[in-house]
């Protein structure tokens, strides 16, 4: 609480500061971030004495840019804590689903495959998450007036079982002392349909807050007044909110729709500016290096697991003057964006997998995956294996794969839909784009390394 407190005093200080001012300020973040990392990481030590950089007088500039590969390779090293490991933490996913459990009893941990199709481990001490959600505490507009007493209910729409950013970040708003004010309803981006609208009727939520084509779903049926509520505010994450999804969730809820901006590396980052299809980039805590292809991105608040110019693959197109000084605004946002595979279930009717379900698999072994999509009716899941796992690991870390495919499948009432998987060496990027995508059309068949067919 007191962290929190203070990060919001902080704030306070920081809308007064000129930007030059502000920048000062972060650098001095930064230093004493690095003389912690000096301290504490020897990943980072070695990089300060072989570049002989300057503590006292260094700049984000002097390190090298690290990329997530890299921080998978070098984990151990670039933990600040040695009891936090790269094999502990897989074992602590490999058993643990509940957002609210914490890795060694003191660290959240947050799993994701992002925008690389690679599995990322990102860990928080208490202070840590305490400082990096302290964000959601921040006010830039009154609030929606409420026509209701009692607490203020709010529905979370996405994926709900594991350490996933979002419910990890909303989770805690369940237990002692918020959930005196506020009554959060988690509902299962991965559930029917049926049963989400269902669960959303009975509550009358204010605000809902999901992944944004989940949400898009959602007005469709809003639209069709198969679901029939009243919230006074919506905020999309997960992906970017275009102008287009805005006018469709505005229109269908009659209501506001603000899109938020967060990742599992640096948590709640910016939000779209009142009034304007601008974003405002809260960076009091982050200092950004803006690219033409991606983002370089420097966390000044976890201290546990430092990311120093780590690599993002967003694309930020930064407004010459911000509406909200000191901090940066930008034209629009320009992130991950995956169309929901379709399938039609055993009952007929047509439902969606959301993109993030595919995303946060996790399976211990399992490096880099990719959905190949062949038709409405069955698909190929692509894994990478890390490469020191034995054949019996390599063929448990498969079964598992296509254990949990079956699981997300059966759960969609989609145990119909037939699957493949497939191990590859690598996974290549779209040739015209050259990124990654999570979900894809197949390609034409091939000799694949290895696969192993099956139906949910």
């Amino acid at each position: 609480m007191w962290t929190r407190l203070g990060k919001m005093r902080e704030y306070k200080r920081n809308e007064r500061m000129t930007r030059a001012e502000f920048e000062a300020f972060k650098l001095i973040k930064f230093r004493d971030l690095v003389r912690h990392a000096n301290r504490h990481s020897a990943y980072y030590a070695n990089i300060i004495r072989q570049r002989d950089i300057d503590i006292e007088a260094c700049a984000p500039t002097d390190f090298p840019v690290l990329t997530k590969s890299m921080l998978m390779a070098n984990f151990d090293a670039i933990a600040t804590d040695r009891s936090v490991t790269r094999q502990g933490i897989a074992e602590f996913l490999a058993h643990s689903t509940d957002p609210n459990d914490l890795f060694l009893d003191r660290y959240r941990v947050i799993h994701t495959s992002g925008s690389s199709g690679e599995v990322g481990y990102f860990v928080y001490s208490q202070d840590d998450w305490a400082r990096g959600t302290a964000q959601g505490l921040r006010r830039f507009t009154p609030g929606p007036k409420r026509t209701r007493r009692g607490r203020f209910r709010l529905a979370f729409y996405g994926a709900i079982g594991g350490h996933f950013a979002g419910v990890t970040m909303i989770s805690p708003a369940r237990q002692f002392p918020a959930n005196l004010t506020v009554d959060v309803r988690l509902c299962e981006v991965n559930d029917p349909l049926p049963q989400v609208i269902a669960q959303l009727n009975a509550f009358q939520p204010e605000m809902i807050f999901g992944y944004t084509a989940a949400m898009v779903q959602l007005a469709a049926q809003q639209r069709a007044g198969v679901l029939r509520i009243a919230p006074i505010i919506l905020t999309t994450g997960g992906e970017g909110m275009t102008r287009n999804d805005k006018e469709i969730l505005e229109s269908a809820f009659g209501c506001p729709a603000v899109g938020g901006y967060g990742s599992s590396e640096h948590l709640m980052m910016g939000l779209t500016a009142p009034g304007r299809d601008t974003m405002i980039l809260h960076d009091d805590d982050v200092i950004y290096e803006v690219c033409d292809d991606h983002c370089l991105t420097t966390n000044l608040f976890n201290r546990t697991l430092p990311l120093i110019r780590y690599r993002m693959s967003d694309i930020l197109w930064p407004r010459a003057v911000s509406s909200r000084p000191p901090y940066l605004e930008i034209e629009s946002l320009i992130g991950r964006s995956e169309q929901p595979p379709q399938f039609v279930n055993r009952d007929g009717a047509t439902d969606f997998i959301s993109p993030h379900t595919i995303n946060e698999i996790f399976v211990k072994g399992v490096t880099r995956f990719q959905m190949q999509l062949q038709g409405n009716a069955s698909f190929r899941f692509v894994i990478c294996l890390d490469p020191t796992l034995d054949d019996a690991q390599c063929d448990a870390a498969v079964a598992a794969v296509q254990r949990r495919l079956r699981e997300i499948l059966a759960q969609k009432l989609m145990d119909n839909v037939r699957f493949e998987v497939v191990v590859a060496a690598d996974l290549p990027v779209n040739p015209r784009s050259r990124k990654f995508q999570l979900i894809v059309a197949a390609p034409a068949p091939a000799a694949p390394a290895e696969s192993v067919e099956g139906v949910a």
